[in-house]
């Protein structure tokens, strides 16, 4: 592996994170919002047996997705807070890694341009 690949799976990584973190926020907030609606309809309502054991075990459902989303969301957030703590930390590493990117291009296709004959007149010897 590059090293500019290194640096770009980190650069990802902290983008992946802030999307992930944003995703969880968003889900546990509808599964908070599921909830209430189940909850309501269950005082509220006057639904048999049948369909009060139907909104129970959705709402275990819900109650596991919310789980889940907070569980994302904990493990996200001290990467969250580093990222910005360090935006400017975070902003060099992308110059950083368009530098690196033109340096291994630029050794990728070196090639070198002969300075003097001496290359053509050691062959020329050998022909003769």
């Amino acid at each position: 592996m590059q090293n500019s690949e290194y640096i770009s799976a980190f650069l990802k990584f902290l983008r992946e994170s802030k999307t992930d973190y944003q995703i969880a926020s968003d889900q546990e907030l509808y599964a908070n919002s599921e909830t209430q609606d189940i909850l309501h309809r269950m005082e509220l309502g006057n639904d048999s047996y049948h369909d009060m054991a139907k909104m129970a075990k959705r709402l275990k459902q819900v109650r596991q997705e919310r789980r889940e989303a907070k569980d994302i969301k904990e493990v996200t957030k001290p990467i969250l807070e580093w990222i910005q703590e360090y935006e400017k930390v975070i902003r060099t590493l992308e110059l950083i890694l368009g530098d690196v990117r033109k340096a291994e291009e630029r050794v990728k296709n070196r090639h070198y341009i002969e300075k003097t004959g001496v290359l053509k007149e050691i062959f020329e010897e050998e022909s003769h």
